[in-house]
């Protein structure tokens, strides 16, 4: 692969890896802070949810589809499926993944009118960072 187009696809993974993880932590903040509520502030937090389930579904979740590609384009490109650090970016990845789905769904209940606070939300934000920086450092340091 050309030096340059291997630039150019490990910036379009970072960038859409960025607005994937901002996104995420965005729907993080949003679902600890929002109560359901019936009052003056009701008409506006409804507003935020949509404007949020709009942007999860046509900015956070592509990012995070182009973040897949690119990234396992890369690591069968390079042969990074033969060690043992990407299998760890891997499982991070997974659970990032994963965690956008669920965060997907609270949004929705919560369109829906559920008064229910969603599980283990004080959890999202953290675990987002926290995979984050295992990730970061996999990827420089390629540990082992």
């Amino acid at each position: 692969m050309p030096a340059m187009t291997y630039q150019l696809l490990k910036m379009a993974h970072v960038a859409a890896v960025v607005a994937w993880i901002v996104g995420s932590l965005f729907v993080s903040l949003f679902l600890l802070s929002s109560q359901p509520q019936d009052g003056d502030d009701a008409p506006k937090e409804r507003k935020m949810l949509g404007a949020l389930r709009r942007w999860t579904l046509w900015v956070t979740t592509p990012a995070m589809v182009v973040s897949w590609l690119i990234g396992l384009h890369l690591a069968m490109t390079f042969g990074w499926f033969a060690m043992n650090w990407i299998w760890i970016k891997v499982g991070c990845a997974l659970a990032l993944s994963a965690l956008l789905g669920i965060q997907s769904a609270a949004l929705r209940r919560m369109a829906n009118g559920s008064p229910k606070r969603p599980p283990a939300v004080d959890f999202y934000a953290p675990l987002t960072v926290v995979a984050c920086a295992v990730i970061v450092t996999l990827v420089v340091v390629k540990p082992f």
